[in-house]
């Protein structure tokens, strides 16, 4: 099922059990209760259509990461449920200087060739593409760190 639709039917039901819910607990009548469900119901499925286009436009890497999630409770043989979620927890090792390298010099290279064909598609999300690095735009971080090295060019 589409992620879209997935969004839409969970607002919808989040919705519907919530003003179902409320009514009989302040003991409105059954025909109230039943047209505030309904109406809460169509607002929320414009909502979740609205906060999944929202998602697309802004951050589609999280839209990503949700549709990698396998829902049927499928493990690996070590119970991680990594591999549903398309991690390989073999793929990484610590390094002598205490930091994590690959395994394989070929996956880090095919993710930085599907990260900057996302970034060429313009589906990338708000990331900069420097020496073929994908970079995350944190213009905060950035101006501290331009400061930072505008001090140090001054001593």
């Amino acid at each position: 099922m589409s992620l879209q639709i997935l969004f839409i039917a969970g607002f919808a039901t989040l919705a519907f059990l919530i003003s179902t819910t409320a009514g009989f607990m302040v003991g409105n009548r059954v025909s109230y209760i039943l047209f505030i469900s309904f109406s809460s119901v169509v607002t929320f499925a414009i909502f979740g259509f609205g906060v999944h286009k929202i998602l697309e436009l802004k951050v589609p890497e999280f839209l990503a990461f949700l549709g990698g999630i396998s829902l049927s409770g499928d493990f690996d043989e070590d119970g991680s449920g990594a591999d549903s979620l398309g991690i390989n927890p073999n793929e990484f090792r610590e390094g002598a200087d205490g930091g994590f390298s690959s395994d394989s010099g070929n996956s880090n290279n095919s993710d930085i060739e599907r990260l900057q064909q996302a970034a060429k598609s313009g589906k990338f999300g708000d990331h900069l593409v420097v020496d073929k690095i994908p970079i995350k735009n944190e213009p905060k971080l950035m101006a501290e760190a331009i400061r930072t090295m505008m001090a140090r060019d001054d001593e």
